[in-house]
């Protein structure tokens, strides 16, 4: 694309030659004069000041620091800017879709509907009464369960499930061996109880590589519309997941825990059971969150409690303990 074209697409003010063509993204230290690239971060500008990028999206204060015959992409929202990049230079899918239609090796019920505009690839199982919706796409052995319903536009990828009766939304994407419905972990001395619940993942929710949401034992376990589940995420049965959350790689949500709307977990951020994270709080990585959290605010640690007060605390301990 040329400059001037995608400064306009991402929102950014262009300075530099608008007529100068970019043909993908690249790293700042890999890019070359054709490339793309990205100055998010003040920890960045040591590699800024010797990329070779034809141009970088980059912020106000950040710009100074490339050299001069790069052009900037200067947008205040640095992060969205550079997403809207990448998808204006590269609109296909990372994972090229398996053609419109049912493979031959495919297993499909003859009481399963699969609508004619989807794209079924090789090795996928469907199951009794199972639904696949219009233009979704299953990849390679991609296995629905009995009565599983696959939203209109929704992406499977390859060695993906949804189980016996649950219900992916419209343009949902599950990762690579993601699982929707596997058995819950709730025990009663004798061993797992029955799980006859469903899970549930609502519209344009996405759900990382390996990442599983039980069943509930009984009712629903729910994935809100919008929530981005990292790699490597556990949700437990009867958990519920609001609108939007982000929950980074393995995150690990126990059984009846409520992540509410917005709220955003940090990489191996663990939540026991039947708590609250309330609507837009942000629990840092490796915290552990032991009580419910009300909205709205930072956490961190283990227990979590106030980021500000977990740091008094640590600075009061250093001045006592002195090297």
């Amino acid at each position: 694309m040329r400059l001037d074209a995608l400064a306009q697409a991402v929102g950014a003010r262009l300075v530099g030659p608008g007529d100068r063509v970019v043909t993908r993204a690249a790293p700042l230290d890999g890019a070359g004069p054709s490339h793309l690239s990205a100055l998010l971060e003040p920890r960045w500008r040591g590699a800024a000041a010797h990329t070779r990028a034809g141009a970088v999206v980059t912020t106000p204060a950040l710009a100074d620091h490339l050299p001069d015959d790069v052009a900037r992409l200067i947008a205040d929202d640095v992060r969205g800017g550079w997403g809207r990049a990448l998808r204006a230079l590269h609109p296909g899918p990372a994972l090229r879709p398996p053609p419109v239609g049912v493979h031959p090796s495919a297993v499909i019920d003859a009481t399963a509907t699969v609508d004619p505009t989807a794209r079924v690839g090789p090795f996928v199982v469907v199951g009794p009464d199972a639904v696949v919706g219009a233009d979704a796409a299953l990849h390679a052995h991609v296995v629905i369960g009995a009565g599983a319903h696959i939203g209109a536009g929704a992406t499977l990828h390859p060695g993906a499930a949804v189980l016996d009766g649950c219900v992916v939304g419209e343009d949902v994407v599950l990762g690579v061996r993601a699982v929707v419905g596997g058995v819950g972990f709730g025990l009663d001395g004798q061993g797992r109880v029955p799980h006859v619940g469903v899970a549930e993942i609502g519209a344009g929710a996405t759900l990382g590589a390996h990442t599983c949401v039980d069943r509930a034992t009984v009712g629903v376990t729910r994935v809100g519309p919008g929530a981005h589940l990292d790699n490597l995420v556990q949700v437990g049965h009867n958990a519920t997941i609001g609108a939007g959350v982000v929950l980074c790689g393995q995150v690990g949500v126990a059984g009846g825990a409520v992540i509410e709307d917005g709220a955003v977990l940090g990489g191996q951020a663990g939540v026991t059971g039947h708590v609250t994270v309330g609507a837009g709080a942000r629990v840092a990585a490796q915290s552990g969150v032991t009580r419910s959290l009300p909205g709205g605010a930072t956490y961190s640690g283990h227990p979590a409690e106030p980021n500000r007060v977990r740091l008094r605390r640590i600075a009061r301990l250093r001045a006592l303990v002195r090297p």
